[in-house]
């Protein structure tokens, strides 16, 4: 497996807007390193048949920015190939332990890391991309409101589990049972292989699930999707029928344009907006099922 790095140099004012622009359009993590006068802006990509595509969606996100004023001056990333193992060294340089919330801490599995306090809770990561490890304001959003909700005792629900961080999250915070999907069988192995670093992760089911469509037909007291708004679009209705009454659906990776959509779709399907929470560009949401 080949991974190539495409590096943007970008003046300091415009790095938030690039990084959320190339985020949006398929990035899945980017590494920030600061110059003297700019920002540079590093995506890993891995070199398979979607990288013209990927790289495509960058530069017309990047172009669609300069036309609005963005201060843009260069547009074209510079690039480097990297081996198998210069990837791996170069990501755990990178990815480092991370205090998420109050409780919660993202520790990658080959860093020696020591609790700060006594109810820190570690969550052990092996990612091989940056999103869904904590750093990203959509993950660290939504670790913030499980943190809020979860009172211990929950049957919970993991739409979209990814790298399976909020799964663990939530067994760590009290829950008592999960159950994670994902859209395929590499997905969920991908999850598996996180939940065997966290020895209270040991009991959460894993199955592969176009939305809801393949999980069983009983209700959870929270349901949780960490996933972009026009997933989460067609994922309302369906949440709805798996929750309880007086449920929680907690939502995240909504971006601000899509905000009021989500948002009024959630209200015509019977959610109470509880709380609404933004990082930046990118909304979450604590709802409630109503009776």
């Amino acid at each position: 497996m080949t991974w190539v790095a495409l590096t943007y140099h970008v003046p300091v004012d415009s790095a938030e807007l690039v990084t959320d622009a190339l985020v949006s359009n398929g990035a899945t993590g980017v590494e920030v390193t600061d110059q003297e006068q700019t920002v540079d802006l590093t995506v890993y990509l891995e070199e398979n048949d979607d990288f013209t595509k990927n790289y495509q969606a960058f530069d017309r996100a990047l172009k669609h920015l300069q036309a609005t004023g963005v201060s843009l001056p260069e547009i074209l990333p510079s690039q480097r190939q990297l081996e198998p193992s210069d990837w791996e060294n170069n990501w755990k340089e990178y990815y480092h332990a991370s205090r998420i919330t109050r409780q919660l801490t993202v520790v990658p599995a080959w860093e020696d890391y020591q609790r700060q306090q006594s109810d820190e809770k570690l969550i052990i990561m092996d990612p091989e991309t940056a999103f869904g490890t904590g750093t990203h304001p959509t993950t660290s959003l939504m670790l913030q409101v499980i943190e809020t909700v979860v009172r211990g005792g929950e049957k919970v629900l993991d739409v979209g589990t990814g790298s399976g961080v909020l799964a663990i999250a939530a067994k760590l915070l009290g829950v008592d049972y999960v159950l994670g999907t994902d859209i395929d069988q590499a997905a969920v192995g991908t999850a598996q292989q996180n939940l065997s670093l966290n020895p209270v992760a040991q009991d959460i089911d894993l199955v592969v699930s176009d939305l809801l469509k393949q999980v069983p037909d009983h209700d959870f007291d929270i349901i949780m999707a960490n996933i972009l708004a026009d997933v989460i679009e067609p994922l309302i209705p369906q949440a709805k029928d798996h929750l309880v009454t007086g449920g929680y659906f907690l939502v995240s990776g909504i971006y601000e344009n899509q905000a009021a959509m989500i948002e009024k779709n959630l209200l015509n399907q019977g959610f109470k907006i509880i709380e609404r929470l933004s990082r930046g560009p990118w909304y979450a949401y604590i709802t409630q099922k109503e009776g």
